[in-house]
């Protein structure tokens, strides 16, 4: 573990560094409190074990600047206070202040070790509650078949992306798509066929668009592309080249049947000062993919005005 130690006497710091560095942990240094904020700043460690009197910053004071630059983080650093004192009143002030532990001070090696290995299970802890919360987030906003965002991670993400593409001034493409008798597929061979589908439709979905465009799963067998920076032109095009793809691919069953798919596509954007709201331009893009299924599937329309652009 990096552990960073401030303490303003020579002979006490050395050998706190000795001590820890014979047990394997890299150790920073600094000589006073001041010096031990600027090298925490430029070089985050997990914990820090302090002297409680020092010049320019004291160890309470050196506590409260690294709670306050680590605010509404929820990786905080372990702080432990090196001191003589043990007044009820110091400790308070001292737990206070930030600080997590307290060694006494000249300090016993197997009190120290004792403290450290408490410091290093509160931090795995913290870590393990941190990948906790990761998965869950992601759980929550991906689509556990085909590993896409799902509907709600697509709108947040969308909502974003529009008011940074209008602060940009530039346009934001749009491009819904529904596989083609995706009904059939599963009345006549199964929903784990139809999964199988679903998943290669979303890889290849996937490998169509451009860098700084997503896709996620928006229901069903619908997915939605969000293509930032992408006129009209740019979206059908994109389109076209996922629609290609899809109806290239042949899915092999378990029985050995090679399944063929294809996916229809609408697609819209919006740009300059009068743009449509992006709830709106998803509705342009789903009035689009009605009329590319009317019009016979397999197939890019585009939203223009009134009409679908053929």
């Amino acid at each position: 573990m990096k552990i960073l130690i401030a303490d303003d006497d020579a002979v006490s710091r050395r050998l706190l560094r000795q001590t820890l560095e014979n047990w394997g942990h890299e150790v920073l240094v600094a000589r006073d409190g001041r010096e031990a904020l600027e090298t925490f700043l430029d070089h985050p460690v997990r914990l820090v074990i302090t002297d409680w009197m020092m010049p320019h910053l004291d160890g309470p004071g050196l506590c409260r600047a690294i709670v306050e630059h680590q605010k509404g983080t929820s990786d905080p650093t372990y702080v432990i206070l090196l001191t003589s004192r043990d007044s009820t009143g110091d400790l308070a002030h001292g737990l206070g202040a930030g600080a997590n532990d307290f060694i006494a001070k000249p300090f016993k090696t197997e009190e120290l070790r004792a403290r450290l290995r408490n410091g290093e299970r509160i931090l795995a802890l913290q870590e393990e509650l941190i990948r906790a919360r990761e998965e869950m987030r992601r759980l929550a906003m991906t689509d556990p078949l085909t590993g896409l965002f799902n509907r709600r991670a697509m709108l947040q993400s969308l909502r974003r992306d529009e008011e940074r593409m209008r602060r940009e001034r530039r346009p934001l493409g749009v491009v819904m798509v529904d596989l083609d008798y995706f009904k059939e597929i599963n009345d006549r061979h199964g929903h784990l066929a139809g999964d199988r589908v679903l998943e290669r439709v979303a890889s290849s979905l996937e490998a169509c668009i451009r860098g700084g465009d997503y896709v996620g799963r928006w229901g069903g067998e619908e997915f939605l592309l969000v293509l930032p920076g992408a006129d009209a032109v740019q979206c059908a095009e994109v389109a076209e080249r996922c629609r290609r793809l899809v109806e290239s691919q042949r899915i092999r069953l378990d029985d050995g049947m090679l399944l063929r798919v294809s996916a229809s596509f609408g697609a819209a954007s919006t740009e300059g000062p009068d743009r449509i709201p992006y709830l709106d331009l998803i509705n342009q893009a789903d009035e689009a993919l009605y009329w590319a299924k009317e019009a016979g599937r397999n197939r890019v329309k585009l939203f223009v005005g009134e009409r679908a652009d053929a």
